[in-house]
C-alpha cells in the first residue's frame, strides 16, 4: 500500500502531532527532541535559522514522519516550525504554524526535494507589526516556502525546539541513522545569543533508540536504530496510519491510506 499524492497534498497535523491529551508542546508522537532555554531576563528569540542535510529515502517506507525545529511560547500553545515530512512517496518542505487554543492551524506552499539536498529553515521577528517571517530554503535550487505568522495576543516566543516525530517500526525511517542540524544561528531581543542558549536533550515517545545530541551551541544531531525493536513492529499498516493520524489535528483527519 503506497500513499497517494492527492491524499498527501499536505499541511501538518501529524507533523504538528497534536496529542488530544495533553493539548499543548511536546505532543504526542515527539520521539527524541532538544529544549532550549534562553538568558534570563531576555524577551523573546528574534531569529532563529538552522541547516541540514535530507536523509536517505526509506527503502519501501509509506509512513509519514518529520525532522524539524521550531518556537513557543511560554505556554506551549502556539508552534512555528520550518519541517521536512517523509510522506511515503517523497520528502517535502515547508513552514507550518500550529494554534492549540483556539485550534488554528496554517502551512506555506508544499514543495519536493530529493534526499542529499540540503534545507535551511529560518524563523525572523518583525518588530513593527509583531509577527514573524517563517521560511524553508532548499539550499540547492534556492527555492524557499514562507508565510508570515502574527503572534496571538502579543505572544512572546522563548522556547526553541529540535525534534523528530511520528512512530513507526524502525525499518521505516532513513537508513542514515541521523540528521543534523547545523549553522545554528540565533539572536535575543535583537542581538546574537546562539552560545547562551541552554540545550538538554528529551525523549518523549521512545521507539528505536531515538536520541537527541547536543554537540555544541550550532550543532544537534538526533539519531536512530533502523535494526530496532519497536512496539509497534507487529502492527498492519492500517493499524500504523490510523494510530499515526489519530495523534494529530487538521489535515491528516482527512487523510485516507490507499489500497
Amino acid at each position: 500500500m503506497i500513499y497517494s499524492k492527492t491524499m498527501l497534498s499536505f499541511a501538518t497535523a501529524c507533523l504538528s502531532l497534536t496529542g488530544l491529551s495533553t493539548a499543548q508542546d511536546p505532543a504526542d508522537g515527539w520521539m527524541a527532541y532538544a529544549v532550549g532555554q534562553i538568558p534570563d531576563g531576555v524577551d523573546r528569540i528574534t531569529r532563529l535559522e538552522m541547516t541540514w542535510k535530507v536523509g536517505e529515502d526509506p527503502s519501501g517506507s509509506n509512513a509519514f514522519f518529520s525532522p524539524w525545529f521550531g518556537m513557543d511560547p511560554a505556554d506551549n500553545l502556539n508552534l512555528i516550525q520550518p519541517v521536512n515530512p517523509w510522506l511515503g512517496n517523497g520528502w517535502n518542505y515547508y513552514t507550518e504554524y500550529f494554534q492549540w487554543e483556539p485550534e488554528d492551524n496554517s502551512n506555506s506552499q508544499q514543495m519536493g526535494i530529493d534526499a542529499g539536498q540540503y534545507l535551511k529553515g529560518s524563523l525572523v521577528y518583525n518588530d513593527d507589526d509583531d509577527s514573524y517571517d517563517l521560511t524553508q530554503t532548499n539550499m540547492n535550487t534556492g527555492e524557499s516556502s514562507k508565510q508570515n505568522v502574527k503572534c496571538q495576543n502579543g505572544k512572546k516566543f522563548t522556547i526553541p525546539y529540535v525534534v523528530y516525530e511520528k512512530t513507526w517500526p524502525c525499518r521505516d525511517y532513513p537508513p542514515d541513522g541521523v540528521t543534523t542540524f547545523t549553522n545554528i544561528v540565533a539572536e535575543c531581543d535583537g542581538k546574537p545569543c546562539t552560545e547562551q542558549i541552554q540545550w538538554s536533550a528529551k525523549v518523549k515517545d521512545a521507539n528505536c533508540g531515538m536520541q537527541a545530541h547536543i554537540d555544541n551551541a550550532t550543532q544537534i544531531r538526533i539519531t536512530w536504530d533502523t535494526n530496532g525493536v519497536s512496539e509497534y513492529d507487529n502492527m498492519t499498516r492500517a493499524e500504523l496510519f490510523e494510530m499515526n493520524q489519530k495523534s494529530g489535528v487538521g489535515w491528516s483527519k482527512k487523510l485516507k491510506l490507499s489500497k
